[in-house]
């Protein structure tokens, strides 16, 4: 209840209006005024009548205290934070977490003894629409057991992001393959869950997971077995790989720990590998996987263009489209998020073209590896560089969309300031990844279709 105002909503008598919800009960809110005496008096109309125009929903009976919890453990994850986050919500704020499903919960949420919902009232006597919500003394009791049981959960985080960060510090000795620059992304991403307003927990897991493994030299055979260590369920960590890519961190890294084989580049079209000064031209191979890693590896690009993919198939797709090309390109298939090793070669076949397309997925881990691109090349490449939006195709599916409380929406807005900027925008106003391979084949060779006329 709000106080200190000019009108102070005062409860009347119980009302009997059509269309109210069973095991609740409507009272009509009365505007009071505060007299010279401190004491409160109601205000009517000229002719004396009350000006009661709205009701607030209450429940028939006490409560049942374990009513909230049992109703919430249904819910998706997130409701309960939007329940207790506010003192009051609109209905239209209501109305948009919620759907259609947004009546039934408040009633629910009223006969918990959470929330009181305020309702106009017809000029026939019936509930009319709601206004908003607000949370009850035993509402306002669960947001502070939230807010404690919140302080506690990001105490700990802190707690394990920063042994994490400490743990790889000490790596003075780094596991092959990879380099510092690697670990600093690591690092850097642990440093950002630290910074982060709502916690991602899995995600959070995951790169103290990581992390730790890679201070303790531990290799795990799998993806599923590097779950099953930390969680005890070979499952829960399935999208392991898609989760870190979405953090930034390099793929290598991953790589280190058993979550997948040796980190590769692909490369295919007019480029020539030059292993310990050995030509070894790639036309006509299709894409050729060559460890990253490999000793004295120099790449020339005999193409005035070049085209960066992380996606296998994608890579073949754009090949196997542009081979006939009289100006065929080069294309480098980078597998995620690039290590330091990738980076390094895409970055020099870039100085070699005189058009760069880095054409990611259209989601958080494609921004993320389009940024890491593009910070790799030099201020004459970047100039030249188009970063593509596959979810500008008209042909591509719509996905499922982002679950509202998902750390992705938060993770887009802030990288709104970076080079792939674009990408970004695009990301949050389609609310869905795009991550199909006739989108990435078809975006790049309409784009080198436009660039050739």
């Amino acid at each position: 209840m709000v106080t200190g105002t000019a009108n102070h909503p005062h409860h009347g008598p119980v009302i009997h209006l059509a269309g109210t919800p069973a095991g609740l009960t409507a009272r009509f809110v009365q505007r009071t005024t505060r007299q010279d005496d401190g004491t409160r008096r109601t205000v009517r109309t000229r002719g004396g009548r009350l000006r009661d125009t709205h009701v607030d929903l209450l429940p028939a009976t006490a409560p049942d205290p374990a009513a909230l919890d049992l109703l919430l453990s249904t819910r998706r994850q997130g409701d309960r934070a939007f329940i207790l986050g506010a003192t009051r919500r609109t209905w239209s704020a209501v109305k948009t977490r919620f759907n259609e499903d947004a009546w039934a919960l408040a009633m629910e949420l009223v006969r918990a003894g959470t929330v009181t919902v305020r309702c106009e009232v017809t000029e026939d006597l019936t509930i009319g629409t709601p206004t908003h919500w607000h949370l009850t003394a035993s509402g306002r009791g669960h947001a502070r057991h939230l807010e404690e049981a919140r302080v506690v959960q990001a105490q700990r985080h802190a707690r394990m992001l920063q042994r994490a960060r400490d743990a790889i510090a000490k790596l003075h000795v780094l596991p092959e393959g990879i380099v510092e620059d690697d670990v600093r992304r690591l690092d850097e991403a642990l440093a950002h869950e630290m910074q982060r307003p709502a916690p991602a927990n899995k995600r959070i897991a995951l790169l103290v997971a990581l992390a730790n493994d890679l201070a303790e030299g531990t290799r795990h055979t799998s993806t599923r077995a590097f779950s099953l260590a930390h969680t005890r369920d070979s499952k829960t960590w399935d999208d392991a790989i898609r989760a870190l890519r979405d953090s930034g961190v390099p793929a290598v890294l991953a790589e280190a720990v058993g979550l997948r084989g040796h980190s590769r580049i692909g490369l295919g079209g007019p480029i020539t590998a030059k292993p310990a000064e050995q030509n070894r031209p790639l036309d006509g191979l299709g894409i050729v996987l060559i460890p990253a890693a490999t000793a004295d590896l120099q790449l020339q690009l005999r193409s005035h263009t070049l085209i960066t993919v992380e996606n296998l198939q994608a890579a073949d797709a754009v090949y196997e489209a542009l081979r006939t090309n009289p100006q065929r390109p080069g294309v480098v298939y980078h597998a995620g998020m690039p290590s330091h090793d990738i980076l390094r070669h895409i970055a020099d076949l870039a100085e070699q073209a005189d058009d760069i397309i880095v054409a990611p997925d259209a989601d958080l881990g494609g921004v993320r590896i389009a940024a890491a691109i593009w910070n790799s090349l030099t201020p004459r490449a970047q100039r030249r560089t188009t970063i593509c939006d596959i979810g500008l195709t008209p042909t591509h599916t719509p996905q499922a969309p982002w679950s509202p409380d998902s750390t992705i929406w938060h993770d887009l807005q802030a990288m709104l300031a970076g080079p792939a900027a674009a990408l970004a925008s695009g990301c949050l106003q389609r609310g869905y990844p795009v991550e199909q391979e006739g989108c990435i084949a078809e975006t790049v060779i309409a784009l080198v279709a436009r660039r050739a006329t």
